[in-house]
């Protein structure tokens, strides 16, 4: 007896159905490498899928050529850094669950005010590959866990630390704190140009949070939504935090200049707050241990860059058919 097929099976066939579609018309493109990550490569279609992506999600508008060049080298660098985590989970034996990832891809669904149903469908409209966005989403989670299981354990926090952090808040006037979230450029060729054009799109109505998981590479930082947490004076660098005194709630820093690259900060919230009381180990510990953790993320992913295989053929991307 042939039973009445449900309304997800249904759905499931129609999906099925114009990704075969996508992928034929993929396949009619000249498929090459234009990464190599160790034993892995990253195609120009994959590339090119993460592009469309990005402008998709983010609202980012491309105005010349240069621009989607410039925009084609910063994907590129983060996809490799995917690639590179991807492996390392592998390496640790870390595993990423089918459930976490479709929670996640949830969560991004919410984010754009769709089930997740309606989003999958979104980006077969925009002929892009829900797979390929999952493998993004693996490599978040993957570099989540990896934090959390292997490098936590790594930082130690001393008494002389605590007493310094003490030592350096000590005021007897209410002071300004900010609730920052930052989007990181690291340094190189581009990098100015590239930080420009993000606080032109983000202060135009780009989506901060689209902007932060597709082009921030501080490792800590990005798995929040950019969120640094709550700042004063004493907390961080005094060309930071006179760039974020200037702002008001929802405002977004010019890009700051660092020995490592290009910071753009956006004020989340701003408070009052009284003096920190000296027996306040919970606030000093935790402080020290985001910026410790921070460090130390930051510098696990550059190791992992220096001991693998990585080969980028810029000049071919930058000769990409759209």
């Amino acid at each position: 007896m042939v039973k009445k097929l449900s309304a997800k099976f249904c759905l499931v066939l129609t999906l099925l159905f114009f990704s075969s579609q996508n992928i034929c018309a993929e396949n009619s493109e000249t498929v090459f490498v234009v990464a190599k990550i160790n034993n892995k490569v990253i195609t120009n279609l994959e590339l090119l899928d993460r592009y469309r992506f990005v402008l998709f999600s983010s609202k980012i508008k491309v105005n010349s050529g240069i621009e989607r060049k410039n925009l084609l080298d910063q994907i590129v660098d983060k996809m490799v850094d995917e690639e590179l985590i991807r492996q390392e989970a592998t390496n640790l034996k870390i595993e990423i669950t089918g459930a976490e990832i479709e929670d996640a891809a949830e969560m991004m669904a919410l984010h754009q005010k769709k089930n997740l149903t309606q989003f999958k469908i979104s980006l077969i409209e925009k002929n892009l590959s829900y797979a390929n966005y999952l493998r993004q989403i693996d490599a978040e989670l993957s570099w989540s866990k990896i934090i959390s299981e292997t490098l936590r354990g790594r930082v130690k926090i001393t008494d002389a630390e605590v007493n310094e952090f003490f030592e350096q808040h000590k005021f007897n006037t209410n002071i300004s704190k900010y609730l920052i979230a930052q989007v990181f450029i690291p340094a190189g060729d581009n990098s100015e140009i590239m930080a420009k054009k993000l606080v032109s799109e983000l202060r135009a109505g780009a989506d901060f949070h689209s902007v932060v998981k597709q082009f921030s590479r501080d490792s800590l930082t990005a798995e929040n939504d950019g969120e640094l947490g709550w700042v004063s004076q004493n907390d961080i660098d005094l060309k930071f935090f006179s760039a974020i005194s200037k702002l008001k709630k929802n405002e977004y820093s010019d890009p700051i200049l660092s020995n490592d690259g290009y910071y753009i900060f956006k004020v989340l919230n701003i408070k009052q707050e009284s003096k920190i009381e000296d027996r306040d180990l919970n606030v000093a510990r935790n402080q020290i241990f985001v910026k410790k953790l921070q460090t130390i993320a930051k510098g696990h992913l550059m190791d992992l860059k220096k001991k693998a295989f990585v080969e980028i053929d810029r000049d071919r991307i930058g000769k990409m058919n759209f």
